[in-house]
């Protein structure tokens, strides 16, 4: 269940992606946000410097729809617990995830993934 103190609603134009979305993906969050006209997870965010970890599709889909805020639980990334690894091949680092995100230059999409305690998506 999810701890609902750590979750706030943010305004959209405050967070930092620091990857790109694929068109087909977001097409298909648009879909479902109409159908079921509910987000079903909060977004993981960085707590210090709203940079997304997880959730970019739907927080794009959300800045689509005109929404101005959307739900996301706030982390603390520099956590232990928190781990991040290349979707493919590579290698990525927390430090390289927030540059991007705080920079004007994203990643391409699925370039990381982010593990908490237990494995999230990075949708």
């Amino acid at each position: 269940m999810q701890d609902k103190k750590q979750i706030q609603n943010i305004e959209i134009r405050k967070l930092n992606p620091h990857e790109q979305v694929i068109e087909e993906n977001l097409k298909k969050v648009l879909t479902s946000l109409k159908v079921e006209k509910r987000l079903k997870e909060p977004i993981i965010v960085d707590k210090k410097t709203r940079v997304i970890l997880d959730g970019h599709h739907r927080a794009k889909a959300f800045a689509l729809l005109g929404l101005k805020q959307i739900p996301c639980k706030l982390v603390n990334y520099n956590s232990d617990e928190i781990t991040v690894e290349p979707h493919q091949n590579g290698e990525i680092t927390k430090e390289e995830v927030i540059e991007k995100g705080l920079s004007n230059e994203l990643f391409p999409p699925k370039t990381s993934k982010h593990k908490i305690g237990r494995e999230i998506n990075n949708s």
